[in-house]
């Protein structure tokens, strides 16, 4: 009986569509083949995203989205009294817009409330969590149990009723090309140059190779003519990149401390390749079709590692380390492998 009201509710020409993923970069790029398959299958509709907050620029220039809301966490920081204040503040506004469909691409407590009381007629969700009862259309899907690029589609198929297939995406606006072409010409960066860009931080300390490998491998780098190596520092990764920086000391070598995503996604897009932890900047380059040689933890692969060489996505697999006086870190991955690694896809 369900299945027909929601086959009949799909058939109205105007839904407004709800979609939650408070994650962070990698997950909302991971996520894109499924909004552009909701895209397809409801063009005529209202389809906004509800971010964490600091993230809400992510997918700003994604065509297959309409708005996008940020969710703050740091209401969570509040005393009791502001911090009831502030929910029901948000609650409000999403009730406000009278959403017909709520799609929530992960499990939780707040989100299953947030849905409830948003009146969506239609409330998508995993089935795996507390308030599961709280959706209507419960998805048995779990995190951590298959590849999170099937996650996403499963969860957003549940609503669209087909299967979801494609690449991820990221769109780039004209303004940040501009700018990414001012950044090259003022550090002198030719466009018959060999341009790979290298992000050496990651969320986790486990996943991070270590900065003395990176400088190793930058030295080598350089010695191939005409090559420029760009270091991208994401937020709070500044000293981290500055010491890369200094042991590596090479006039061939720039630094870029992001402040905006899309500026380091205009920037990935100018290299002929790039090198990163297993971290979000790798989605991007596979977004943006940027060749990009990722350094992950071997523990990672089954939810993390569903890209492969049509995807101009190479893996270099290694191991979590916890030293007891040092920080944890990514080992058993040498340098001379990494350099073999990135002469190997430049003869592609």
């Amino acid at each position: 009986m369900y299945e027909q009201f929601l086959e009949n509710y799909k058939k109205k020409s105007f839904v407004k569509i709800l979609v939650i993923n408070t994650k962070f970069l990698g997950d909302l790029i991971v996520s894109t083949p499924g909004l552009k398959a909701l895209r397809e299958k409801n063009p005529d509709s209202e389809i906004v995203l509800i971010a964490r907050k600091g993230y809400e620029d992510t997918l700003r220039n994604n065509p297959n989205i309409n708005r996008i809301i940020p969710f703050d966490f740091s209401v969570k920081k509040k005393n009791l009294f502001s911090r009831i204040s502030a929910e029901i503040k948000f609650i409000r506004q999403i009730r406000k817009e009278k959403f017909d469909v709520v799609i929530s691409l992960h499990p939780g407590d707040r989100i299953a409330f947030l849905a409830l009381f948003s009146k969506a007629k239609i409330r998508v969700a995993p089935r795996k969590q507390s308030f599961n009862f709280l959706f209507n259309v419960s998805v048995d899907v779990e995190e951590d149990s298959i590849s999170y690029l099937d996650y996403y589609n499963e969860l957003i198929s549940a609503y669209t009723k087909e299967s979801i297939k494609g690449r991820t995406e990221f769109f780039v606006n004209e303004q940040d090309n501009i700018w990414t072409e001012e950044f090259l010409s003022k550090n002198k960066i030719d466009k018959d140059d060999l341009v790979i860009g290298i992000h050496p931080g990651a969320s986790e300390p486990t996943k991070i190779w270590p900065s003395e490998k990176f400088a190793e491998l930058i030295q080598k780098l350089v010695l191939i003519g005409r090559t420029k190596i760009i270091l991208i520092a994401g937020p709070n990764e500044e000293k981290v990149v500055d010491s890369i920086f200094s042991k590596a000391n090479n006039e061939n070598l720039f630094v870029y401390k992001s402040k905006d995503v899309n500026r380091t996604a205009a920037l990935i897009r100018k290299c002929s390749l790039f090198i990163s932890n297993d971290t979000g900047t790798r989605h991007l380059s596979v977004a943006l079709k940027t060749p990009v040689i990722a350094l992950m933890p071997d523990d990672n692969l089954k939810c993390w590692n569903f890209y492969d060489d049509t995807d101009s996505h190479f893996v270099l697999i290694g191991k979590r380390f916890f030293p007891e006086k040092e920080m944890p870190f990514l080992g058993s991955i040498n340098v001379d492998e990494v350099f073999d690694k990135v002469k190997e896809v430049m003869k592609r």
